[in-house]
């Protein structure tokens, strides 16, 4: 019995540490820390996150280099999105871990939670992180998983899953009204 809580512990550590060290770059916005491995997958995401006629939410913004480009967007679409949910959360943090692929993105699900999904992205409550791949991210994808973490911050509680979809999906469908 001690030896499996043991083992359970060290792998536990081993997965946190491996975690750390493989994601070695972070930016921080007002409201999210960026966690990514290396500066293309960070460039890959600015690339495909593209605002399109939301552009305008980051007119009035510098954007010198790529960080700047991408907190001045995660930063505009946060609050477009809590424009259109009408739910403005109080010390709003979270963090957002660029991974390379979906494989990825269902690998870290897999050991979370101990079953197999083919999910692009998915938002953790428990640690207040949303986990995507750049290779399949798009600003709906984005969008659908900020607006997890501004109803699950919002509420503060557990809130059914159902609820949790609906509203998502009608931030993904009114992003660009």
């Amino acid at each position: 019995m001690h030896l499996s809580v043991s083992r359970a512990i060290l792998t536990g550590l081993f997965f946190i540490m491996s975690a750390s060290l493989a994601f070695g770059y972070e930016l921080k916005t007002q409201y999210a820390t960026i966690i990514y491995e290396n500066e293309n997958l960070l460039r890959q995401f600015n690339k495909e996150v593209s605002l399109g006629s939301l552009s305008y939410l980051i007119r009035n913004k510098t954007s010198i280099t790529a960080d700047d480009e991408v907190k001045n967007k995660l930063d505009a679409i946060v609050e477009r999105i809590e424009t259109i949910l009408d739910m403005f959360p109080k010390e709003l943090k979270f963090k957002i871990i660029l991974l390379p692929s979906d494989t990825d993105v269902q690998k870290i699900y897999r050991n979370k939670y101990g079953r197999n999904v083919d999910y692009i992205a998915f938002y953790s409550p428990r640690d207040k992180t949303i986990f995507i791949s750049v290779n399949d991210i798009s600003l709906g994808v984005l969008a659908h998983e900020l607006a997890h973490v501004i109803i699950d911050r919002y509420y503060g509680i557990p809130t059914p899953v159902n609820i949790h979809e609906i509203l998502a999906q009608y931030v993904e469908s009114h992003l660009r009204d």
